[in-house]
């Protein structure tokens, strides 16, 4: 394994959420020795205005499908020793710059002069395999199939953290947002409450935002003084920012997964899906990570690795990675055409729960009333019921 950080983990960035069936998968009952941070049972879907939010806070007893928020660096380094342990070579603090490919079969890779010739590549590059790009295996990136993620991580105490979010023996809470905070643009916000620390971040679609020529460094300020959030994060300890590519292309947009020599797997290969409150790709990467191990295993026991004997990895995933992002492969076109999505629709929810709420000393209004009241501010109700119908069903 060719690690161009000087340890692995040194050069991911994340702070997100596990879905854990996938590390259970990998390692059996060895998975909950993995340092992971709090085990999520606490879900909020926030809509925001400028100032104000909505909030859809559910809370449960028993999850049904576990889920840890995660810090990435730990998680890798931890997993890098397990590897080691079973034989793994691990090659830290060098860059592939190119790929040895000799007869049309790739045998190798390059780092600076040296090469270092295998049987067998795997590709995991993460969104911008570049490496791949140049030799010609895959196409470029497009703009339109990639969003920018800005984050914040904030170091609080673990006693303050469960404080602010009424929670304790590191229960853990997630909470994704959309609406203002992304200038009216499509996109969303993040917040996981890790043991002490806090991951705050948005995502905003990368074609729109160059469009419109927004600053995300202003931007993901604002989002951390606003008022529905600036009380999670305020007099934390600012220890880590920055900024990555998140893949949000799909089934028809992923590319080329094997071919004489090679396969690719995890972001590289596209593996990811937000839905708007769910955001899957730290399992993807996993379960994708089992399906290339055990596709090559099998070629290298074969002493076969051409494209047709590697062709069994995107079976391996048809009925999983690859089903899920075909079920929702109209998302994100729908989501970036409709702009109602991040202006409109949270504007109404704040307006109707402020009249549900609101006592003035005034006549009590009927919550029929109210809710006639609500509709009557909907802008072209069939447009929009069509619209909302569209969404439901390609999510």
């Amino acid at each position: 394994m060719v690690e161009r950080g000087s340890t692995c983990g040194a050069k991911t960035f994340t702070g997100g959420r596990l879905y854990t069936y996938s590390l259970r998968e990998l390692l059996g009952e060895q998975w909950r020795q993995a340092p992971l941070q709090r085990e999520v049972d606490r879900e909020i879907i926030s809509l925001l205005t400028e100032r104000e939010a909505m909030n859809i806070d559910t809370t449960f007893a028993e999850p049904a499908g576990r889920s840890f928020t995660v810090l990435s660096t730990p998680l890798v380094e931890w997993l890098a020793q397990r590897c080691e342990e079973v034989g793994v070579e691990i090659v830290p603090g060098a860059s592939v710059t190119g790929l040895v490919i000799r007869d049309g079969l790739v045998c190798g890779v390059r780092t600076g002069d040296e090469e270092l010739t295998s049987a067998l590549v795997i590709d995991a590059e993460g969104t911008n395999p570049l490496v791949f790009e140049r030799a010609g295996l895959v196409r470029r990136l497009a703009r339109e199939d990639v969003a920018v993620g800005a984050k914040y991580l904030f170091k609080l105490s673990e006693e303050e953290i469960d404080r602010r979010f009424t929670t304790s023996d590191r229960h853990g809470t997630a909470m994704l947002g959309m609406g203002a905070i992304t200038r009216g643009l499509f996109g969303g916000m993040f917040l996981y409450t890790n043991i002490d620390t806090i991951s705050l971040g948005l995502v905003v679609d990368s074609a729109s935002w160059r469009k419109h020529g927004h600053s995300l460094v202003e931007t993901a300020e604002d989002l951390r003084q606003h008022p529905a959030i600036a009380r999670y994060v305020e007099g934390a300890e600012l220890v880590e920012y920055g900024a990555h590519l998140v893949y949000e292309g799909s089934v028809d947009t992923v590319p080329q997964l094997f071919g004489d020599g090679w396969l690719i797997a995890g972001d590289a290969a596209g593996f990811c899906i937000n839905r708007g409150f769910t955001i899957r790709g730290m399992d993807y990467a996993i379960a994708s990570g089992i399906a290339a191990g055990e596709t090559a295993a099998a070629a290298l026991a074969a002493g076969d690795v051409s494209a047709i004997r590697l062709s069994a990895y995107k079976d391996a995933l048809a009925g999983s990675v690859l089903a899920d992002m075909a079920e929702v492969r109209n998302a994100h076109g729908w989501m970036s055409h409709t702009p109602d999505l991040f202006t409109t629709y949270p504007g109404l929810a704040v307006d109707l729960m402020r009249d549900m709420f609101t006592v003035d000393g005034g006549p009590l209004v009927p919550v029929r009333s109210t809710l006639a009241a609500a509709g009557k501010k909907v802008p072209k109700k069939l447009s929009t019921a069509l619209n909302l119908v569209k969404g439901v069903r390609s999510l």
